[in-house]
């Protein structure tokens, strides 16, 4: 009993002890050398070939699927440089696959809003396309933006969606130049992102 009345006082004491105002959610600061990991896996939509005699045509692909790994690393708060590692396929009308493979460099910029993160970015490098026996190495353009929740200061759950510009330029005889074609594509994915 004696232990236990010394205590009331005390409780006593913070209970009346005023409430400071709730300090507001932050995200974390990051900076050089912080870095990021990303799996991402979703659907590919192809828009329409462009370029060449008949100007912009139909793909005649299907709607097929994608994935990629992302790793990148913060060069200050709001800028990361990174690289990826995708896999896309479609079907032809005769059921024949093309695949897609990009490899890209990945510049991001990274605006915020707690809960939210809202990273906008530019990938740019090489894309490996094989239908049945052909193998063509082509660049790649990929603008995007990307849409983040905020779990925790480590996981970060979201959506992205992508433009894939793939150009297949010819310099002739043959093919000649005339047949070069401007893929274009849309890649929507969930997507989980991990900080550390």
């Amino acid at each position: 009993m004696f232990f236990s009345a010394g205590l009331l006082p005390a409780q006593h004491n913070d209970e009346d002890r005023p409430i400071g105002p709730a300090t507001p959610e932050a995200f974390p600061e990051y900076s050089l050398g912080d870095q990021m990991l990303a799996i991402n896996l979703g659907i590919m939509v192809p828009l329409f070939f462009a370029g060449g005699p008949d100007g912009v045509q139909r793909t005649n692909l299907s709607l097929g699927g994608l994935g990629s790994l992302e790793w990148g690393s913060f060069l200050n708060n709001n800028v990361s440089l990174g690289i990826e590692l995708g896999g896309a396929f479609m079907f032809t009308p005769n059921g024949r696959a093309l695949f897609m493979v990009p490899i890209t460099g990945k510049l991001s910029y990274f605006f915020r809003s707690y809960p939210f993160i809202f990273p906008v970015f530019l990938g740019a490098g090489l894309n490996i396309s094989r239908l049945e026996d052909q193998t063509k190495f082509d660049p790649i353009l990929k603008p995007g933006a990307s849409f983040y929740w905020s779990y925790n200061p480590e996981w970060s759950f979201g959506v992205n969606a992508a433009y894939w510009w793939v150009p297949q330029w010819y310099r002739g005889p043959e093919p000649p130049s005339g047949d070069s074609r401007y893929g274009n594509f849309l890649e929507i994915s969930l997507s989980a992102l991990y900080h550390f």
